[in-house]
């Protein structure tokens, strides 16, 4: 079996599938906004759906409580996402006890679990100076140490690691290299781009180092069972640097697709 290929549910995707409706891929990431149910509904009638990161702007595993609960499992419902992912995120003041952080943490991957009845994953996040954000938290051993908190495997989102390697001023291949790479069960891409503040994570079409590093990474994340383009394109917050639209994501996701076709997927176990 070989990787599938997943994409975020932009209006970019939604026109390519309305023009080419047997587009080589095999999800759609929803919700990406606050209308989430009828995100999800719409990326129903193309395809099945993985349930994008829960909860609202900011939530983090870390957080006491989880965010609208019935929400949750209504979407898991609608969905019939495989697999249910967070954000690890924390924040400064996190730090100060780490054994009562990880408690946290244990505590919000066991309800989410019982809200959804899937697995977990969590999601690496970017890290910049001069944001809420620890750089403790891009930390690989700390990313260990929340993954067995959690029972929990990795999802690995390309752009976010070489965001935080950048301003950790870590080659992104040494930083990628120090994370559990056999944990990984999804991976994230997406074009980040550099402005006056350094790189930043932007979710626009792929460039050279962004495949280099796509194609580095593969080998190495053995039982990844999806690779989802997390485009946003025209509707990114910034303006794009580069190609966008519709046929900027088809020429990425052809590419992308002969990757995922390519690369099987070690079972675990």
């Amino acid at each position: 079996m070989s990787i599938k290929l997943a994409v975020n549910g932009v209006p970019e995707l939604y026109a390519l599938l309305g023009t080419h409706p047997d587009l080589p891929i095999h999800a759609i990431k929803a919700p990406l906004s606050p209308t989430s149910t009828p995100e999800v509904e719409r990326a129903r009638q193309h395809r099945p759906v993985l349930l994008h990161g829960w909860g609202p702007p900011g939530y983090s595993v870390t957080d006491d409580t989880v965010p609208e609960e019935a929400l949750l499992a209504r979407l898991v419902t609608l969905s019939g996402t495989p697999t249910l992912s967070v954000h690890l995120d924390p924040r400064h003041d996190d730090g100060h006890d780490e054994a009562a952080l990880l408690g946290r943490i244990a505590r919000q991957a066991d309800r989410l679990r019982a809200l959804s009845g899937l697995p977990l994953l969590l999601e690496n996040v970017p890290w910049r100076p001069g944001t809420g954000r620890p750089r403790w938290g891009t930390d690989p051993d700390f990313i260990r140490a929340a993954l067995d908190a959690a029972r929990a495997d990795l999802l690995l989102d390309l752009a976010h690691a070489r965001v935080a390697a950048h301003h950790r001023r870590t080659d992104p291949r040494a930083y990628l290299a120090a994370l559990p790479l056999h944990r990984v069960r999804e991976l994230h891409v997406s074009g980040p781009r550099t402005g006056p503040d350094g790189l930043r994570d932007r979710h626009l079409t792929l460039q050279a180092e962004d495949w280099a590093l796509l194609d580095w990474t593969l080998p190495r994340t053995p039982h990844a069972a999806w690779l989802t383009h997390e485009y946003m394109g025209l509707h990114a917050d910034a303006h794009p640097q580069g190609p966008a639209g519709p046929a900027a994501l088809a020429r990425d996701l052809h590419l992308l697709g002969q990757r995922a076709e390519a690369t099987p997927v070690v079972p675990t176990g």
